[in-house]
C-alpha cells in the first residue's frame, strides 16, 4: 500500500532535483557566456589601444595636422570599398584628404557631412595613387583592383621590381604626402602581348581590420602682413 506513495515521493524528489540541476546549469552557462563576452571586449579594447598607440607614434609633418577618427561602419554591402568615420566637417575634414592607419594609406575622404565622413579605400577600382618602389625609386601608379587588392600599372617589362618590394606614396600629386606606405608587391608576371608588367600588390593598411585612423589635414597657412 505504501508503494504508490513512495514512488510518487521519489518522482517528486527526482523532478525537484532535476529542476535544481537545470537552474544550476543555466546559471553556469550564463556565467560562462558573460565571461566570454568580457574577454572578447577586453581583447577588442586592447587591440584598439595598440592601434591608437601606433597611430600616435606617426610623426606629424611640417604644415600638417592630424584628426583622429573611428570607424562607424563599412559600406552598404560586403563588397563596398568605402568606410564611414565618426568625424566630419565639424572637425575640419573636407573631400580629398588622405586617411592613414598605423600601417599605411587607407584611402581618401570622398564625402563629408557635419558629423561623419565617407572614405574611399585605396583598393577601390576608381582610386589611383602615385607611388614609388622603395628599393629602386621607380615611380608608378597604384590602382585598386577590388577587395583588398592593388595593382601597379604601366611598369615597362624591363623594370626591376620583385615580390616583397614596398610601395610608398611619391607625393607628386600633392594630395598624399610623400613616403606613406601603400602596398607590397606579391606577384610579378610578364606577357608576350603587352609591353608592361602585371604587378599585383596587397595594401599595407588594415583596410578590413582597422578601427582607428588619422585624417591628414593641412594646417592653415599664415599670411604675412
Amino acid at each position: 500500500m505504501r508503494a504508490p506513495s513512495d514512488v510518487a515521493a521519489e518522482l517528486t524528489g527526482f523532478f525537484t532535483r532535476h529542476r535544481l540541476l537545470q537552474k544550476e546549469r543555466d546559471a553556469l552557462l550564463a556565467e560562462r557566456a558573460q565571461v566570454q563576452v568580457g574577454a572578447s571586449v577586453a581583447k577588442a579594447l586592447a587591440r584598439e589601444n595598440a592601434e591608437l598607440r601606433r597611430l600616435l607614434q606617426l610623426p606629424a609633418r611640417s604644415g600638417q595636422q592630424m584628426v583622429r577618427a573611428a570607424l562607424l561602419y563599412q559600406g552598404h554591402n560586403w563588397f563596398a570599398q568605402r568606410i564611414t568615420l565618426d568625424q566630419g566637417a565639424g572637425a575640419g575634414l573636407r573631400g580629398g584628404l588622405p586617411v592613414v592607419d598605423a600601417w599605411g594609406l587607407v584611402g581618401q575622404v570622398s564625402r563629408v557631412y557635419p558629423g561623419t565622413s565617407e572614405v574611399t579605400l585605396v583598393s577601390d577600382p576608381h582610386q589611383l595613387t602615385p607611388v614609388f618602389v622603395e628599393r629602386t625609386g621607380q615611380r608608378g601608379l597604384a590602382a585598386g583592383s577590388g577587395q583588398n587588392q592593388l595593382e601597379l600599372r604601366y611598369m615597362p617589362s624591363q623594370t626591376d621590381i620583385r615580390p616583397g618590394d614596398r610601395l610608398l606614396t611619391s607625393g607628386i600629386d600633392r594630395v598624399y604626402p610623400a613616403g606613406i606606405p601603400v602596398g607590397r608587391v606579391t606577384r610579378v608576371s610578364r606577357s608576350q602581348s603587352s609591353p608592361y608588367l602585371r604587378v599585383e600588390c596587397l595594401p599595407l593598411a588594415g583596410l578590413n581590420r582597422s578601427n582607428a585612423v588619422l585624417v591628414l589635414v593641412a594646417a592653415p597657412q599664415v599670411i604675412a602682413q
